[in-house]
């Protein structure tokens, strides 16, 4: 189900995609939803070198009469059949780089849904993220031993690192997100066979021995052969 606003927003979208298409080059029509309630309609303008679909150009006219009532919301309709459809992978970029929240009405298997575009398009390019600072996931078990400075390092495979600031995050299993200010200090590509005692104790453990089990543990099928990065670090 959606919500009576989205209902409003898709017959919206439906009235100007079969006013106004010609079932050549404009077929499809887009409705937009602002924070504040406001429709922002747009159609598409087909071309073979490419021309702007109808979400698009709904944007072009938002950004000309709306600019600052956010959007909230994204529907697109097919004029021919007046039929809800998904936004192209194009337009699915381009809303995720507006907001990664925006609602897309889109039609399941169930009826009409409301689906954020982060979810229409796991795994985007986020430009936000690529100039946030870096992010390292530790284990919840590990945050007394970072706090008190017995633990300086994480060993890491396939989770690439560079030195300089830093944010460690603990992801706990009650669902509370801790994080800490951190700077990495250094970072060492061995094979696991050449790891030390040296290093096993700043990684916050009595011996070897308990490094390579913690290891195993973190990354079953590890070889010994295998590359591993040593990471170290200094909380802020």
């Amino acid at each position: 189900m959606i919500t009576q606003a989205l209902r409003a927003l898709v017959s919206s979208a439906t009235t100007h995609a079969e006013r106004f298409h010609d079932g050549e080059d404009h077929t499809v029509a887009a409705a937009l939803l602002t924070s504040s309630g406001e429709h922002v309609l747009g159609l598409n303008s087909y071309h073979f070198l490419g021309g702007p679909c109808g979400e698009i150009t709904a944007l072009a006219n938002h950004a000309t009469t709306h600019p600052s009532d956010p959007v909230v919301a994204v529907v697109a309709v097919y004029g021919p059949t007046s039929q809800v459809i998904a936004p192209c992978g194009k337009c699915r970029q381009v809303l995720h780089d507006l907001d990664p929240t925006i609602q897309c009405v889109v039609r399941s298997s169930n009826g009409l849904e409301a689906i954020s575009v982060a979810d229409l398009l796991p795994h985007a390019y986020d430009w936000r993220a690529a100039e946030e600072q870096q992010r390292i996931y530790m284990w919840e078990g590990y945050e007394a031993s970072i706090r008190s400075g017995a633990k300086r390092q994480t060993i890491r495979i396939d989770d690439p690192f560079h030195e300089g600031p830093a944010t460690l995050v603990f992801e706990k299993d009650s669902g509370e997100v801790v994080t800490m200010p951190a700077q990495v200090t250094s970072i060492a590509t061995v094979r696991r066979y050449d790891l030390t005692d040296e290093q096993a104790q700043r990684d916050g453990f009595g011996s070897l021995t308990e490094l390579h089990e913690a290891l195993d543990t973190h990354y079953p099928g590890l070889e010994s052969e295998d590359m591993v990065d040593v990471v170290t670090f200094e909380l802020q």
